[in-house]
């Protein structure tokens, strides 16, 4: 039951978001075993004034192809599972587009079952 944030350029073509998208929801079934359908996500294009970053942190080099992927999710992963989703999301999105695995920043939030709502205004997720 992750809904996930997406933030990334605004110059970026359909095809980049949607391989973005696909490599972050095919992570999270990979690695956090998450449903095929549950695939909630919104891609936020940013314009290129409107991303702020420093040329490094951490020994890492960031571009202007900046991607930020913000993940709201159950708790209840391991440390472990974390950092094979983190892994996973910068692989796949350098593999499948131009944006560099240095420019994928991941943050993920970890919420309570009675947290989510999944329409009809009723928390699925509890009895």
């Amino acid at each position: 039951m992750p809904f996930v944030n997406i933030y990334l350029p605004a110059a970026f073509t359909r095809d980049v978001k949607q391989q973005i998208s696909f490599s972050v929801h095919e992570s999270l079934i990979d690695i956090f075993s998450v449903p095929e359908k549950d695939y909630f996500q919104v891609i936020h294009p940013v314009e290129p004034d409107n991303l702020i970053f420093p040329d490094e942190y951490f020994d890492i080099p960031h571009t202007a192809n900046l991607v930020y992927v913000y993940i709201t999710c159950k708790e209840g992963r391991t440390v472990e599972m974390k950092k094979a989703l983190y892994a996973a999301i910068a692989k796949k999105i350098s593999e499948r587009t131009l944006v560099n695995a240095d420019d994928v920043l991941i943050f993920l939030n970890e919420t309570s079952l009675e947290d989510w709502s999944f329409g009809r205004g009723i928390a699925q997720m509890i009895k």
